[in-house]
């Protein structure tokens, strides 16, 4: 440990709040307690070869592990045979707690005897033995994932050469040389100063710290040496890749990997060496700003340009940037304060002057924001002191607000990615709703069109059946009429057969009476002839007897043809029965046919109004549809407005961030 890192502790210890030890060590800070606990657990975490190789803490190492650490630790303790402190305890692993109450109380009792610089030098001295115990394995943790993630470079892994630097042993682009032991070490307190604690302020183990710290530390340095400041997405989701396992949350190894993969592509490793021992020196020493202003002589009245040094207590002054040669430093206090000066033509530009109860010191800035920045720092350096001796350090108090505004942030992203994840269950439940909406409409559609298609099935059957009942019943209506008219023409072929046979026996009979008045008629005039001449013709009488008989013959004959007419009569009057019988059955068979067509005829009225009513049930179901689909335009209507306005929500929230 070299002079200027024993001063730098010295001074920070200084600064600190001092505080009586939970754990026993009354000599002790609180600070300077936790920061020689932070360096022992860095040493017990390395000797656990289980968190080593398999990448889990099983937070417990066997004692025989710890009797070489705590034998170099009664070394500079001068404890002889350290070691066996270990012969009284009965347990084969230890866990840290256990380890850190042993050493409390058989070694580390030592530190009480020893205050000021040497108190200051046996801490720094367990810090390098622990250093020293942990630098190669945590090289070797580096390298691994540096390998396992396939880049080409490594960072943190070599063999010293003449400079103290490490050069690259494996890879086959020879990588650029890249953080020194000394840089390592620098970091490592870096990192054990921004560890998290618990809400008690306790530590926590294991030691941790947030991404964004190294982040943070990683364009500190950048912006030190004046390097291109690395490129940070706060909307990327911190995964695997980003050395994260589903946590903000990093040890050491991926504080330095983050680093390394933040600032040491393309950049000179020597600036980037100068960068981390300035950020260093910032934190360690409790420094605000750095920088070069020119300053008004109180006994030689002139302009001259001085290096600036601005911490928690005092603005000290050197004549150059190495910070050799102090020529005077300035004490703050409440009551100091700064007055700004406006430009004046042909004088100092950026002019201000901090007052202190004692004097005056007029200042000049190379330019109007770095005259703004130092003005702005001199007042919370003064906002700073005073307020007691348990007040944190300037860096610790900004690391404490950095930590409430990251948990704030982060509390009101999660808050956000909450209502999101519940806008976007909701929008996702109303698509699903609308979905199935969609479903069931199409359901009823398709149900619809399948009753419309049995409908038209059941209309068309019912028209061909009809078709075939209508051809049915003109084919029979066809053939009824073809044998009415065939027994009409039968009937009317009898009737003229009828008439005409009656018409010729008329005729006869009109001929055979004619013939027969004839006849009479002659023998009406033979008789008168007879009478007059009865005595002639008395010897005819015989002749006259046979004439009577011949007459009456004919007689019986006239009997016997009026008698055939009479049968004939009877004939055309059964022939004219049985035609009004078939014209009966004609009618009857005419009213069956009748009242079929009536009975069709209801029948197609109802299955037109069972049709009408299946039509109206199907306008109601189109119109039903139509509703549907207009709920459903108007759902898509709000979807695509939740969605704009979740893309806006979104657009806001990554402006915000960014």
């Amino acid at each position: 440990m070299n002079a200027q890192r024993k001063w730098t502790l010295l001074k920070l210890f200084t600064i600190w709040h001092n505080g009586s030890d939970a754990e026993g060590n009354s000599d002790l800070t609180k600070m300077e307690w936790e920061e020689v606990k932070k360096s022992l657990w860095h040493a017990f975490d390395v000797l656990d070869t289980t968190s080593h190789l398999k990448k889990i803490r099983t937070a417990q190492v066997p004692k025989t592990k710890l009797r070489v650490l705590t034998n170099n630790l009664g070394h500079l303790l001068s404890v002889e045979q350290a070691e066996t402190i270990w012969d009284k305890v009965p347990k084969d692993n230890i866990d840290f707690d256990q380890f850190i109450d042993v050493l409390n109380k058989n070694l580390l009792v030592g530190l009480d005897k020893h205050s000021g610089a040497k108190l200051v030098g046996l801490i720094s001295e367990i810090d390098n033995l622990c250093w020293m115990l942990c630098e190669n394995v945590y090289r070797q943790r580096i390298l691994d994932d540096t390998l396992e993630n396939g880049e080409n470079h490594v960072a943190v892994n070599g063999e010293k050469n003449v400079d103290g630097d490490y050069t690259n042993i494996i890879g086959s682009k020879q990588p650029p040389r890249i953080f020194c032991s000394g840089d390592c070490f620098k970091l490592w307190k870096i990192f054990n100063f921004l560890v998290e604690r618990a809400e008690d302020k306790s530590l926590l183990f294991p030691l941790l710290t947030d991404i964004e710290e190294a982040e943070r530390i990683a364009s500190e340095i950048c912006q030190t040496v004046g390097l291109p400041l690395p490129k940070v997405n706060p909307n990327q989701r911190r995964g695997s890749t980003d050395i994260l396992l589903q946590s903000f949350l990093i040890d050491f190894s991926d504080f330095v990997k983050v680093i390394v993969k933040k600032i040491t592509k393309d950049n000179d490793t020597r600036v980037i060496s100068h960068g981390i021992s300035e950020v260093y020196n910032q934190i360690m020493y409790d420094i605000v700003r750095k920088g070069y202003m020119v300053k008004f002589g109180n006994k030689v009245t002139a302009w001259k340009e001085r290096w600036f040094v601005l911490n928690s207590s005092e603005l000290k002054y050197y004549t150059n940037a190495e910070e050799k040669d102090l020529k005077g430093s300035i004490a703050l206090c409440q009551a100091c304060f700064t007055q700004s000066f406006p430009d004046k033509p042909g004088g100092r530009h950026h002019r201000f002057k901090l007052h202190t109860p004692g004097k005056h010191y007029e200042l000049s800035a190379p330019d109007l924001k770095s005259k703004n920045e130092w003005m702005a720092d001199i007042k919370i350096v003064v906002s700073h002191i005073g307020t007691g001796p348990s007040k944190d350090s300037l860096q610790l108090a900004a690391l404490k607000e950095r930590k409430k505004e990251r948990e704030e942030r982060r509390r009101r992203t999660a808050e956000e990615e909450l209502n999101r994840c519940a806008e976007r269950e909701k929008l996702l439940e109303r698509e699903r709703q609308l979905e199935e909406e969609r479903r069931q409409r199409q359901l009823a559609q398709e149900e619809i069109l399948e009753r419309e298609r049995l409908l038209a099935l059941e209309r068309q059957k019912r028209a061909e059946e009809e078709e075939r009942r209508r051809r049915e019943t003109n084919e029979l209506l066809d053939e009824k009429k073809k044998e009415i008219d065939a027994e009409r023409q039968r009937c009317a072929d009898t009737e003229a057969r009828l008439q005409a046979e009656r018409e010729a026996l008329m005729q006869q009979s009109k001929e055979e009476l004619e013939a027969e008045r004839e006849q009479r008629a002659l023998v009406e005039a033979r008789l008168r002839e007879e009478e007059a001449q009865l005595e002639e013709e008395r010897r005819r009488l015989k002749e006259l007897e046979e004439a009577k008989a011949a007459l009456e013959a004919m007689v019986e004959m006239e009997r016997a043809l009026k008698k055939d007419e009479e049968i004939v009569r009877n004939l055309q009057a059964r022939i004219l029965e049985e035609e009004y019988a078939k014209r009966e059955e004609l009618e009857r068979l005419q009213a069956e046919q009748n009242k079929k067509l009536m009975e069709e005829q209801l029948t197609r009225q109802e299955l037109e109004a069972a049709h009408r009513l299946k039509e109206e049930a199907l306008r109601l179901a189109k119109e039903q549809l139509e509703a549907l689909t207009r709920e459903r335009e108007m759902a898509d209507q709000q979807l695509r407005e939740a969605n704009a306005k979740l893309k806006v929500l979104e657009m806001e929230r990554m402006q915000q961030k960014s």
